[in-house]
């Protein structure tokens, strides 16, 4: 929490509100004076409505003292609780009134923060009047706080597993059906992983091939990674990943849409493959690569370019990373050992140089609290390798590696209990959608903290 707020928004504002507009047409009541027998504080108006991101309310104060005061009164606020804090700034225009002043005002402006609001609320702020000589008064503000509706942006990285490769046929998209679209759930239309799109290196930053205009931005539906087909007002492919469900469990905690964002592409990670379409078809953020066993930068390029086109259309909020990948780093030694140094490479980029939205420019930088959420790899193919295991330790270790970050873990989701597909390197439908849910719960975690 920050209690500093720029002079010049006070200028830009009234420093005289004496009633604010609470949902009703009448008049907010003044609230009761506070006295302590010295001096009295009154405040204009005891309830100010605050949209989450925008603007200000400014409420007046004023001071009566009583025939002999003469001692300069200082003023203060603070939250009824921690709670009531949280991401809120304030300031008066004057903390201090000498025996010739008796108004001021108090600005309060909600900033948007790490984690959705999950629906409109009341918070608290007393104001206290304190001389050092008589008993400090003081009186409170109540906030009616509204969420903003500026969608929640989430960006989907890694290879198959995040593609979705569930068995065929999995789709259960009618209406009423699991899979089925959510009018509050939409994605940015890309275009498909192959070499129709992306036959050079510069289709993978080139708008006009990594995302189709029209239409832009459909009601999410499986294949994510598939381009929508508006002939069928839908999408051919019949396979599902974790994506759609995990926005569907985020929606009971945003009041806002969420956006999809997808740029994973199977068996590919910060390692050559010999299956690669182009050389470079990687995730590292920076070339030419520190080893001769990794590949380059055109996914992560891709991502980037993908995610600032939302951000900017659509004027979103970047809430966060789903990265589920691994397979592809296991088989080379050098490439096993480097997965941390790499990953943390790859998130400290996207978190830095993600076009910036509406939390500002503090919301940037290797550090930034923009959650990422990774998941360890299928644990229904048998004993790992020594260079797949030490992958699997650097994403079951990833908390202790990049701040605001966990792990979901997926050794549970084997047969019987959930299906596997495609030999179970690849999960089943029913696990990609536990593995949505849990995504969803571990993404939560992170912002709440």
């Amino acid at each position: 929490m920050s209690r500093s707020v720029p002079t010049a928004l006070f200028l830009a504002l009234s420093l005289s509100l004496t009633a604010c507009d609470n949902g009703s047409s009448s008049p907010v009541p003044a609230n009761t004076p506070a006295s302590n027998g010295a001096y009295t504080l009154s405040l204009g108006t005891n309830v100010v409505s605050v949209t989450e991101g925008e603007g200000a309310a400014s409420i007046s104060l004023s001071v009566a003292r009583d025939q002999g005061h003469t001692l300069p009164i200082t003023l203060e606020a603070e939250g009824l609780n921690l709670a009531d804090e949280q991401d809120l700034r304030w300031e008066f225009q004057d903390a201090q009134l000498s025996d010739t002043e008796s108004s001021t005002a108090l600005l309060l402006i909600l900033d948007i923060g790490v984690a959705p609001l999950p629906a409109a609320s009341q918070r608290q702020v007393r104001v206290i009047a304190s001389d050092g000589s008589n008993e400090a008064i003081e009186t409170t503000v109540t906030l009616n706080i509204t969420p903003t509706d500026k969608p929640d942006i989430y960006l989907l990285a890694g290879q198959s597993n995040m593609v979705g490769a569930s068995e065929d046929g999995a789709k259960q998209s009618a209406a009423g059906q699991v899979d089925a679209a959510n009018s509050r759930i939409f994605q940015l239309n890309v275009t498909g992983n192959d070499q129709e799109h992306f036959k050079t290196a510069a289709d993978f930053t080139d708008p006009a091939q990594i995302a189709v205009a029209d239409p832009r931005y459909p009601l999410a539906v499986d294949p994510l990674h598939e381009g929508f087909d508006t002939s069928i007002e839908d999408k051919l492919g019949d396979r599902i990943g974790l994506g759609l469900q995990f926005a569907k469990e985020s929606l009971p905690s945003t009041t806002a849409d969420i956006y999809l964002v997808p740029t994973a592409w199977s068996d590919t990670g910060f390692c050559r493959r010999d299956t690669n379409l182009l050389e470079g078809l990687g995730w590292l953020p920076t070339a030419p690569p520190a080893n001769s066993a990794f590949t380059g930068t055109l996914l992560h390029d891709r991502a980037l370019a993908r995610l600032n086109i939302v951000l900017d259309e659509t004027d979103g909020i970047f809430r966060g990373i789903l990265w589920h990948q691994g397979e592809a780093d296991s088989d080379e030694a050098a490439c096993a050992a480097a997965y941390t140094t790499n990953l943390q490479a790859f998130v400290a980029s996207i978190r830095t140089n993600a076009a910036i939205d509406a939390r500002g420019s503090a919301a940037r930088g290797p550090g930034a609290n923009i959650p990422l959420v990774v998941g360890t790899m299928s644990a229904a193919v048998g004993p790992f390798t020594d260079t797949k295991q030490q992958v699997d330790n650097a994403l079951r270790t990833v908390g202790s590696s990049i701040p605001f970050s966990d792990v979901v873990l997926t050794d549970d989701l084997v047969p019987p209990a959930f299906a596997c597909g495609d030999g179970c390197i690849h999960y089943g439908a029913d696990s990609y959608r536990e593995l949505g849910s849990r995504y969803a719960v571990k993404l939560r975690a992170i912002q709440q903290r």
